[in-house]
């Protein structure tokens, strides 16, 4: 019977572990419900440069077939009474963009914001000294 010894030379992104941790990527979710009366949040703020994974439910009961277009991001998606679309969004410019749900003329704002640079050592608790 032939083994391997413990040593050898594996490329760990070949592996299964080596796959699963490369593709993780931080992300964090945000979830958009579809109501009769509006979008929840109807106001959303991302970050610049960071990675969301957006969920959109439709919780809509009188429109249960209505769609979600976050047109300057070219999503368009279909969504459905009690389903979950999700998508990937990686903002990378400024700006305030808006997203709709065209059979309802429902309409929400998506804020992308520049995140603050990074505090350079310590800083205090209180700037009064307190």
């Amino acid at each position: 019977q032939s083994r391997l010894p413990a040593s050898t030379n594996v490329d760990e992104s070949e592996t299964i572990f080596g796959k699963v941790f490369d593709s993780v990527e931080p992300t964090q979710d945000i979830v958009i419900l579809n109501t009769e009366k509006g979008f929840v949040p109807s106001s959303i703020r991302l970050k610049k440069g960071l990675k969301y994974m957006i969920h959109v439910v439709n919780v809509n009961d009188k429109e249960k077939n209505v769609s979600f277009v976050l047109d300057a991001f070219g999503e368009h998606h279909a969504t459905y009474f009690g389903k979950i679309t999700s998508f990937r969004l990686d903002p990378k410019k400024e700006g305030v963009y808006s997203f709709q749900c065209p059979e309802t003329s429902l309409e929400g704002r998506l804020t992308v914001i520049n995140p603050p640079a990074p505090a350079v050592g310590r800083v205090p608790a209180s700037e009064d000294g307190r």
